[in-house]
């Protein structure tokens, strides 16, 4: 069994991965656009529109698309857990997420981790990002 991870945008799905491309060192392996489906009716407005694009990282994958129109996209509480090792990287990839978001907490030691925090980012992606737990004595 595998789990995929598939987030669905409000129009900027393709500025969203650039930027998830960036900072996590991926390649976009596959995107495909509304307007090329043959089998779907698509307005000029919509053709540009992420059909499915998936993401590869060294740890991870993930999908999206753009909603259709007239589809309201709300992300409600869930969150995505980054878990690093290395406090560098965690510091820049909170920066990058933090960039035109809104940082619901800042990175903080706690009694089980050396940094924690969370970030709702500028696509509305909300996520938690923490250094290993593993092997922590705080």
């Amino acid at each position: 069994m595998e789990l995929h991870l598939h987030l669905v945008f409000n129009g900027d799905c393709e500025k969203a991965f650039s930027v998830y491309k960036q900072i996590f060192n991926g390649e976009i392996v596959f995107l495909f656009r509304k307007g090329e489906d043959r089998t779907l009716s698509v307005g000029e407005e919509e053709k540009n529109k992420i059909s499915h694009i998936v993401l590869n990282t060294e740890h991870f994958s993930i999908q999206g698309e753009d909603a259709d129109k007239g589809v309201p996209v709300t992300t409600g509480s869930n969150k995505l857990v980054l878990v690093f090792e290395d406090r560098a990287k965690l510091q820049s990839v909170f920066t990058v997420l933090s960039e035109g978001g809104t940082i619901v907490s800042p990175l903080e030691k706690t009694f089980f981790s050396e940094a924690i925090g969370e970030v709702i980012d500028r696509f509305g992606v909300r996520w938690l990002l923490m250094m290993t737990d593993k092997d922590y004595e705080g």
